[in-house]
C-alpha cells in the first residue's frame, strides 16, 4: 500500500466507500448442524480478498477488501475475535473434535445460533493509479448457523456386533 499522504483524493474513509460491499465470507461448522456437549466444535470461514467496482467520489474506482479479523458469537454468551478464519479438521490434518484456533466447547444441551462477523480493511484504486488505503475498517456479517448441542454415548463391545449380534454390549 502507498503512504496516505501521497493519495491524490485525500484521505478516503470507510464512510466514503459505503456503496461498496464485499461478498460476505461463508461460515461453516464441524460437525455440521450439531455439537457434542463437552467436545470441541470446529468453526471456520471460507472467502478471501474481494474487489468491487463502482463510483467513488464521482469517479470510476475499484475497492479491494482484505479480511483481517473474525468475530465469532457462539450463541451461548461466548464470543471470540481471531486473526484467522480457521480451517476444517481435514485441512488442519487433525482428528475430529480436536481443538482448533476457532473451535468452541458447549457446556449445555440446547439450540444455538452462531454468528460470524468479518472485519475488513480496504484500499481503493482509480483507473491506472496505485492502490491507496481506506481509513477505518468495515464489519460484514456472514451467514448465521443454527445447531443443536446434545450428549453422546459410546458403547464398548468385545467384538464386532455384526459378527456376533448376541455378544457383550451388542
Amino acid at each position: 500500500m502507498t503512504n496516505p499522504a501521497e493519495d491524490p483524493a485525500g484521505p478516503v474513509t470507510v464512510r466514503d466507500i459505503a456503496a461498496f460491499r464485499p461478498t460476505p465470507e461463508v461460515d461453516h461448522m464441524e460437525p455440521n448442524g450439531w455439537m457434542v456437549v463437552g467436545l470441541d466444535t470446529n468453526f471456520y470461514a471460507t472467502g478471501g480478498v474481494r474487489t468491487v467496482s463502482g463510483q467513488l467520489l464521482g469517479e470510476r474506482a475499484r475497492v479491494r477488501f482484505h479480511p483481517a479479523g473474525w468475530t465469532w458469537n457462539y450463541g451461548d454468551g461466548a464470543t471470540e475475535t481471531t486473526s484467522s478464519r480457521g480451517a476444517s479438521w481435514a485441512a488442519l490434518k487433525i482428528l475430529e473434535f480436536d481443538p482448533t484456533a476457532t473451535s468452541h466447547v458447549y457446556r449445555k444441551a440446547g439450540k444455538y445460533t452462531i454468528q460470524l462477523s468479518v472485519q475488513y480493511f480496504a484500499e481503493y484504486q482509480y483507473a491506472g493509479s496505485p492502490w491507496y488505503p481506506v481509513i477505518g475498517t468495515l464489519s460484514v456479517p456472514a451467514n448465521p448457523l443454527v445447531a443443536t448441542a446434545g450428549s453422546a454415548d459410546t458403547v464398548l463391545v468385545e467384538e464386532e456386533c455384526t459378527w456376533n449380534p448376541s455378544g457383550p454390549g451388542c
